[in-house]
């Protein structure tokens, strides 16, 4: 019996062959092509939609399939790349909804000034040529250059320059430049690089890997790149992939693997762009929930997964590039800040530090919106964090016709109350393709100011001017028709999609409650709260606040803070106090548990209404609700 089948992925053109039986989901990832899964290949999300060529060529529909996929989008030869095997040859379509796109990305955030003082420093030393008179080694040369030049003792060295050391010296006419990390020597060139000092900035996010190019004698922000973190493919949450890496050893190295890939990548882009050499990268400093910073040091997540969800290691860590195989110089130190517990970690870290709110009289509020929503609340006095499981549905997942924020993507709409006419605008000004998480929210308001929804969520029976239907069981409403505006395919929001953004929602407003209740404050005692993470400055705040998902705070004390997490890796990439600061905040932050709050469950019921249960508690939206 043949066991090997030859699969050809379109448009692509890409041939791979397989083992019978196979899912079209792993053939994918062998080829190295991008698609959609957000449930790391559970069967859970429903994106990782393809298109099969010849259906007698695979499995049985599966009971998974038959649940996320219409009847008509079977009948078309629409599966589940994660459900559908390969029995024999056939062709496989990777729609364009499925696919992984360029984002809508925010790398730019708030940031307090520092002080420039990197560990890193570059010095220039004019040595003493040897001869039979002066037979000094030449590292000993280098030492006695250094206390008689600069009174700098330096007794510790990267032993892989040793290797180097002596055609670098003689090479260069005795003329070097030397690069320094605290005390210790790690790199020797020719003179004229002395002005080639760089570092490098890296937010690790979930979903993206930003990085942040710097020139460490100047403090200047060179460039700014990034990428969707290659782990997508194994996992859109940190839970999908904490259980992903928990299943053995090697899927643990993989995804570390990939990070790694994925990190090196943008540090390669970053030096085309500004047009220097990575070797001349001296420092990187790292962020990035507790999830993702456990996966770049490739520590085991197991028990970040399980109660009472313990990181291995909380405290700031220094190790040198070539220990994680990223391509910098070899000998750079790799600062990873510290984490607060197993689901706040270094960005949170990262918030705190580029909001100031440590140093602050004012009683402040965080929120970082994201797969996992961070929840700060203090000022100089105290501080306390919570993590919030929102989820990814404010990035698309388990939205029906929801996508990340990339070309195509319906990112703001209104809808008129009266004529229930849609009116929105796509990312790149492309066809509609889906809804993207600022869209969803959108939505949702609009259509409760419509009167579609109720406080509770429910969507009408009742069709009006042929926007509501069902399909498989669940109430739809038609936001674009296939056709229309080059859309191919309809675009709705669905019942079951309502619910989704409502707990979403109802996380994060419960864990601001918490947090304030705990903190004994209301929400007018809190003087500023900052929205950060690239989603948050995408928001309509009036929606936001419509549908509950904030506390009902003055406009003028909400501030869109972008990317904070990679404006805190910055400052702490320039700065050594920073990174004091940093350690120190991070010691100094309660964490609460959401879950242990014995309000927790009446709140969170709560707060699946819209804007809550308790109107009262939304006192600016009494003429709306």
């Amino acid at each position: 019996m043949r066991e090997r089948v030859v699969v050809k992925f379109e448009p692509d053109g890409v041939k791979i062959e397989g083992r019978k039986g196979e899912t079209v989901l792993d053939l994918i990832h062998k080829t190295g092509l991008s698609i959609r899964s957000e449930c790391g290949g559970r069967q859970v999300c429903g994106k990782c939609r393809v298109i099969v060529g010849t259906p007698e060529s695979c499995s049985e529909i599966t009971q998974a399939e038959m649940f996320h996929l219409t009847k008509e989008e079977i009948s078309h030869g629409y599966r589940l790349a994660c459900a559908c095997k390969i029995l024999n040859d056939t062709v496989i379509i990777i729609p364009e909804e499925s696919r992984i796109g360029v984002r809508s990305v925010l790398v730019e955030g708030v940031g307090k000034e520092v002080k420039l003082e990197p560990y890193v420093r570059k010095l220039l030393l004019f040595l003493d040529k040897p001869d039979l008179s002066d037979v000094r080694s030449d590292l000993q040369r280098i030492r006695d250059s250094l206390r008689e030049t600069y009174n700098l003792d330096s007794a510790k060295f990267s032993f892989e320059l040793l290797s180097r050391l002596p055609e670098v010296l003689r090479d260069s006419g005795w003329k070097v430049a030397l690069t320094l990390w605290k005390d210790k020597i790690i790199d020797v060139e020719a003179s004229d690089a002395i002005d080639e000092v760089y570092g490098v900035a890296v937010d690790i996010g979930t979903s993206k890997i930003i990085g942040y190019l710097t020139d460490l004698k100047s403090g200047k922000l060179l460039e700014v790149c990034f990428i969707e973190n290659p782990q997508i493919s194994y996992g859109e949450d940190v839970i999908s992939r904490i259980t992903y890496a928990s299943e053995n050893v090697e899927n643990l190295r993989r995804l570390h693997k990939v990070l790694i890939e994925g990190i090196n990548k943008v540090i390669s882009r970053l030096c085309i762009k500004a047009k220097c050499r990575a070797r001349n990268i001296y420092e990187v400093t790292v962020v990035g929930n507790t999830v993702m910073h456990h996966l770049f040091l490739s520590l085991s997540t197991k028990f970040l997964g399980l109660s009472p969800y313990v990181p291995v290691v909380s405290e700031p860590i220094n190790v040198e590039a070539r220990e994680l195989s990223l391509k910098v110089n070899p000998s750079a130190n790799v600062h990873v800040l510290p984490v607060i517990a197993g689901f706040v970690g270094a960005d949170a870290v990262a918030d705190i530090i580029a909001t100031g709110i440590h140093k602050s009289d004012e009683l402040s509020m965080v929120v970082d919106i994201g797969t996992n929503t961070e929840v700060i609340l203090g000022n100089k006095e105290s501080i306390m964090a919570s993590s919030c499981a929102s989820g990814p549905a404010f990035e698309g997942a388990h939205i029906k016709c929801g996508m990340k924020a990339v070309t195509g993507a319906i990112e703001r709409l209104t809808i008129d109350p009266k004529t229930l006419e849609v009116t929105y605008k796509t990312i790149g000004g492309s066809p509609p393709v889906g809804l993207c998480g600022s869209a969803v929210i959108d939505c949702i308001a609009e259509l409760f100011k419509a009167g579609i929804i109720d406080r509770g969520g429910r969507m009408m029976d009742q069709d009006i001017h042929g926007k509501i239907r069902i399909v498989d069981s669940d109430r739809e409403f038609v936001l674009v028709r296939k056709g229309e505006d080059g859309a191919k395919r309809d675009i709705v929001i669905t019942q079951r999609d309502v619910r989704e953004i409502q707990l979403a929602k109802s996380a994060i407003y419960t864990g601001c409650y918490i947090l304030m209740k705990r903190m004994k404050v209301r929400p007018e005692d809190v003087e500023k709260c900052y929205v950060a993470g690239a989603f948050g400055n995408y928001l309509n705040l009036t929606n936001a606040k419509l549908i509950g998902m904030l506390p009902d705070l003055s406009p003028d004390k909400i501030e869109f803070v972008g990317n904070a997490a990679g404006a805190g890796a910055r400052m702490a990439l320039v700065s050594k106090s920073v990174r004091e600061e940093a350690a120190e905040a991070a010691r100094k932050v309660k964490y609460v548990e959401l879950a242990l709050d014995p309000d927790f469950q009446l709140e969170f019921a709560s707060a699946m209404y819209l804007p809550h249960r308790d109107v009262n508690r939304f006192p600016s939206l009494k003429d709306l609700v």
